[in-house]
């Protein structure tokens, strides 16, 4: 057994063991009634989001998913379940249920459906040098006549002296991830930002004190 066989199979077996705990760890969020331990649970979901992040080499996502999600949401809702006196019954059935769990049920079908029928291309297939290189090799980039760019293979290119030598995504990602970020996505990566307000959000309602029940008036 060749070593790149053993390293495929151990990455995939972590990968199935992360993919069943962040399953595993979310529908417990929802179904527990101990509010502290869905918030606890909701951190191992995050975590094993990171995880996957991690085994499919995209450490950036994998950092930014714990120091976002983990450093930041979970422990905003962790302190706002100390808040709860009654934490073991915080969590109770809403009106809402059903309609959450139909419009979860259309987003894991959608997901479901566009993995299934998207022609997904594994490294291994790769035969073109360019895309090789931007991916795991050295590669710089060239602008066409049309404005569009592209990526060439830096090992076989005479490279001029104001081209810069770039990294393979799966090498180094965060150089390209932060400067896509920074150039056309601005937008997506501000609105993430809006995470942290709905995590401030969730966790005011959850510190909210429930409305009492109505005295009864009168006798009896």
């Amino acid at each position: 057994m060749n070593e790149s066989f053993e390293a495929s199979t151990v990455v995939s077996f972590a990968f199935w063991v992360a993919s069943v705990i962040t399953i595993a760890t979310a529908v417990l969020v929802v179904t527990v009634k101990d509010v502290f331990k869905a918030a606890v649970f909701l951190a191992g979901s995050f975590i094993g989001v990171s995880a996957i992040f991690f085994l499919l080499n995209a450490e950036f996502v994998g950092v930014v998913q714990i120091l976002v999600y983990v450093g930041a949401v979970s422990i905003l809702i962790a302190f706002s379940v100390m808040m709860i006196s009654d934490v073991s019954r915080g969590s109770q059935p809403t009106r809402a249920r059903y309609a959450s769990v139909t419009i979860s049920a259309l987003v894991v079908a959608a997901i479901a459906i566009t993995a299934y029928n998207t022609d997904w291309t594994q490294n291994e297939d790769l035969t073109n040098p360019d895309a090789i290189a931007g991916l795991s090799g050295q590669f710089v980039e060239e602008e066409l006549e049309s404005g569009d760019g592209r990526v060439r293979d830096a090992a076989n290119l005479e490279t001029a002296p104001d081209q810069v030598v770039q990294t393979g995504v799966l090498g180094d990602s965060t150089g390209t991830i932060g400067g896509l970020l920074l150039r056309e996505f601005v937008l997506p990566f501000e609105t993430v930002g809006l995470v942290i307000v709905a995590a401030l959000i969730g966790g005011l309602a959850i510190m909210r004190p429930r409305r009492s029940e109505p005295e009864t008036r009168g006798g009896g």
